[in-house]
């Protein structure tokens, strides 16, 4: 969507790695979809939530809105796979129009907003 903002953000919290999506629009307000995985360091292969999940771990029909608003437009998860310490994962985040078509994280071609983060 041309005219929502995505970010991919990461933080480590008691040895768990939690990843979180933020979106708002430029202009109006919207509903999206918004989908979030996490990627091994090259960005190529899912590390969760794995192919049970082929489109990441969603979140549908949330509202968008310009900044600044006071309203939550930001969502987290906590990965619940073992991870490396000192191993560089790829947080992904997709936002779609709501009900609009799901990325297939399983293909490598698929790319996401990311953010790199060390697991330490």
């Amino acid at each position: 969507m041309s005219r929502v903002q995505v970010k991919a953000c990461g933080r480590i919290a008691n040895d768990r790695l939690y990843m979180s999506a933020e979106w708002r629009t430029t202009s109006g307000s919207a509903l999206v979809d918004v989908y979030i995985w996490l990627e091994d360091a090259t960005g190529s292969e899912v590390v969760y939530p794995g192919t049970s999940m082929r489109h990441g771990m969603p979140s549908y029909n949330m509202a968008a809105w310009p900044t600044p608003q006071t309203k939550e437009q930001w969502k987290e998860y906590p990965v619940g796979e073992p991870l490396q310490h000192g191993e560089l994962y790829q947080v992904s985040v997709s936002v779609m129009e709501k009900g609009g078509a799901k990325p297939n994280i399983n293909n490598p071609a698929v790319k996401g907003h990311q953010l790199g983060i060390v697991y330490t």
